[in-house]
């Protein structure tokens, strides 16, 4: 049965204000597709995660999220918690954001209209969802370049999709030093040496653009997880390209593996983002794990 009942989480801050311009458009869409709807927009960091988490344990049947990546992680933690152990409560996308990467690989129209007027369709599609550190991730974590990149991207925020990634990296390059991480995968240990990055990839696509795990599928039931070895910066600068287009896999630098569960440690202390999101800037131990099936999205 179609669902006709919407809580929408608008962030405001979105795509540089992007949300707040669609506020009227999502709205009008619900209305004139006859969807009952109460909008919410958040006021503070971590905002999304309170209300998806009150939504779904007062029963909405699906809870919105209008943003970007960040606004889809925090709505997927408040959904994750209010599960319980078992599924989620249905969750709709309206991709607003700058990069816009887990909404894509879901199969989201770009359309802000179209993935409106989508969500009353759609049937509930059952994908993974991953766990590191006691935090919900729908797309991936970064360890390492990624992750400074990350940091330094929340610091400022000039532009927009990949070219503000691409902004914050020239930043990071003039400072970055590989960390040591010793790498465990499903309880085997595969490395312990200076790495640029390691990335576990629920979907394939980070960063508003790098196809950093191309092989990834949302609803596979594992992880992928990409190590690359110590670069240089010249290393890097050769390497991204590659990454972009997701033929860096076969580098001699790159090593690929699928897992259920991964543990990265070091003695350096680490930066690690989820979906973007810094959970931590000097972690000296990151846990990840894979729940299959338990996130259900309107795609």
């Amino acid at each position: 049965m179609p669902i006709d009942r919407f809580y929408v989480i608008v962030n405001p801050a979105a795509g540089r204000g992007a949300a707040a311009r669609a506020l009227s458009l999502v709205d009008a869409e619900m209305a004139r597709i006859g969807a009952a709807h109460t909008i919410v927009q958040t006021a503070r960091r971590g905002h999304a995660a309170e209300l998806a988490q009150a939504a779904a344990r007062d029963g909405w049947p699906a809870v919105v999220a209008v943003g970007g990546d960040g606004t889809v992680h925090e709505t997927v933690n408040g959904l994750m918690h209010a599960a319980d152990g078992g599924p989620s409560v249905p969750l709709g996308i309206v991709g607003v954001g700058s990069g816009n990467d887990f909404a894509r690989l879901a199969g989201v129209p770009t359309d802000p209209a179209q993935a409106v007027r989508r969500l009353t369709s759609a049937a509930p599609r059952a994908v993974d969802v991953g766990r590191v550190n006691g935090q919900w991730f729908s797309n991936g974590v970064g360890i390492g370049l990624d992750a400074r990149v990350a940091i330094e991207v929340d610091r400022g925020r000039r532009f927009r999709g990949i070219f503000m990634y691409l902004d914050a990296l020239a930043k990071v390059l003039r400072v970055f030093r590989p960390p040591r991480m010793t790498v465990e995968v499903d309880g085997e240990r595969l490395a312990d040496a200076p790495m640029t990055l390691v990335t576990v990839g629920n979907g394939g696509r980070h960063g508003g653009g790098f196809w950093i795990c191309p092989d990834a599928e949302i609803d596979d039931g594992v992880l992928d997880l990409c190590m690359c070895d110590a670069l240089g910066t010249l290393g890097i600068l050769r390497f991204l390209p590659r990454v972009m287009r997701g033929t860096h896999v076969g580098a001699r630098c790159v090593h690929m593996h699928r897992a259920r569960r991964v543990r990265v440690t070091s003695p350096d202390g680490l930066p690690v983002h989820a979906d973007g999101e810094i959970i931590a800037d000097a972690a000296r131990e990151v846990h990840i794990e894979i729940h299959p099936g338990r996130l259900r999205v309107l795609a």
